[in-house]
């Protein structure tokens, strides 16, 4: 799991980093390796106090080496503070990454 400013046509984080500007549209690039026939990837972006901003979720079907993309921005600005993105797995966590927006 990686966070950044921007994506490539992989997917891949192109511009990596746990700091960002309000007005930053914010990724996350989540990493699966593997065959699966149906999976359900989640990102849960939350706020200082664990407070929801968004929650996104994906189906998916990997084979091989695939990444997953996840997105949180405001036209207006993100308030500055201490975020957290939590990646889940078919509903169980399996990741999580800490960052600031200042």
């Amino acid at each position: 799991v990686k966070l950044g400013r921007g994506i490539d046509a992989n997917r891949s984080i192109t511009d990596e980093t746990d700091n960002f500007a309000p007005t930053d549209q914010i990724h996350v690039a989540v990493e699966t390796t593997g065959s699966a026939a149906s999976a359900t990837l989640t990102a849960r972006w939350t706020y200082e106090d664990g407070q929801v901003v968004d929650e996104t979720t994906r189906s998916i079907a990997p084979t091989g080496r695939t990444f997953t993309e996840f997105h949180i921005g405001q036209a207006t600005g993100l308030p500055s503070g201490d975020y957290k993105v939590t990646i889940l797995l078919n509903g169980t966590e399996v990741e999580t990454k800490d960052f600031v927006v200042d």
